[in-house]
Order: structure tokens, then C-alpha cells, then sequence
């Protein structure tokens, strides 16, 4: 009897098992809709991961940009001028200023000043610059004689006060035409400054 009561007990308790089971499966188990849903967070997961990505690289492009801004401000003068940067690979130190020396000229010119003489000095010997070794300055001074009324020189000065980049006016000597007081003769030197990028 021990032992038919044993193989009925199997059979009994073997239904109940599978019943068991199938009832798991159809209300509480995976679902085909519980499936979709966790495919479903699996993408939005997925989706702020890239987001996420692509915000931290605008933040350290806009970190490298800050401190691009950092270094631009710290090469300003004190009147917020800024030294005329050039490639280094594709300009001389005595070509970097051909862009300046032409607002200069274009300066003189507009104001109404004639010029008599031009002359150059790429390396003047007494320029702070230059004598502290700072790699990469470039200093050109410029010898000028013109010819013009006062206010034409007025305008020229205060033109070169207005241009964006630095340049010192570095000794200026004049004197009235000896046949026209109206007229003056000036001897001038004008300093400009370029940096190689």
C-alpha cells in the first residue's frame, strides 16, 4: 500500500505542478508586454546615454573655447589693444607686418598727410620686447618725414589711437613749414608689434 500510495502521490502531485507552472506563466510571468516595456527603457536609457555624451563634449568644447578666451585676453595691453598675431609657417617676422603697415598707410593717406620718407627698423635695439627674448614678438619701427596742415595730423593720430592693434608712437618732432606756418613738417617713429602663431 506504501507503495501505491507512492505512485499515486507522483501523479497527484505532477498535475499540480504543471497547473502550477502554466498559471505562473499567463499572469505572472514574462509577458510579451512586459518585454516590449523593458526594451522600451532599455532605448530611453540608451537615448540619455548618447544625450549625455554630446553635452559632455560641448562642455569641454566650450571649456577649451573659455580658455582660448583667457589666453586672447591675457595678450591685450593695457589699453586693450591686441598684438597682431600671424602663422608662423607663413610669414617672415619682417612680412608679419604687411597688414599693418598698410592701415597705416592707408591712415596717412586718407587723412591727407603727405609722406616724404619711410624708413624700417626690424630690430630696434632699445625695444622692451625685444630685449626680454619673449619667442615669437616681432617688433618693426617705423621712420616717417611728412607734410601736412594740423588738423590733417590730428586726424592721423587720432585714427592710429582708434586702430585695433597696438602700436607706440615713438618720438614725434615738429616743425612749421618756414614759407607756411599752416603747414608742418614732422619726423615721427611709429612701433608696431606682430606675434608668431
Amino acid at each position: 500500500m506504501e507503495r501505491f500510495l507512492k505512485e499515486k502521490l507522483v501523479y497527484l502531485i505532477l498535475p499540480i505542478i504543471v497547473i502550477g507552472v502554466v498559471v505562473y506563466l499567463l499572469f505572472a510571468g514574462p509577458t510579451e508586454t512586459n518585454a516590449g516595456a523593458v526594451l522600451q527603457k532599455m532605448n530611453e536609457v540608451a537615448a540619455k546615454q548618447n544625450d549625455l555624451s554630446v553635452k559632455k563634449d560641448r562642455l569641454e568644447l566650450l571649456k577649451k573655447q573659455k580658455e582660448s578666451e583667457n589666453v586672447e585676453v591675457k595678450k591685450e595691453a593695457k589699453s586693450g589693444k591686441v598684438i597682431y598675431g600671424v602663422s608662423g609657417e607663413q610669414f617672415t617676422p619682417e612680412a608679419s607686418f604687411g597688414i599693418i603697415f598698410e592701415n597705416l598707410l592707408a591712415n596717412l593717406t586718407n587723412s591727407g598727410v603727405r609722406i616724404r620718407s619711410i624708413e624700417y627698423n626690424y630690430h630696434p635695439g632699445d625695444d622692451k620686447i625685444l630685449s626680454a627674448n619673449i619667442g615669437g614678438y616681432n617688433a618693426c619701427e617705423i621712420s616717417f618725414v611728412s607734410v601736412g596742415s594740423y588738423t590733417q595730423f590730428q586726424n592721423f593720430f587720432k585714427n592710429i589711437a582708434k586702430e585695433k592693434y597696438l602700436s607706440n608712437i615713438y618720438e614725434i618732432y615738429i616743425e612749421p613749414y618756414d614759407r607756411d606756418k599752416t603747414i608742418l613738417i614732422t619726423r615721427f617713429k611709429i612701433r608696431l608689434y606682430t606675434k608668431t602663431i
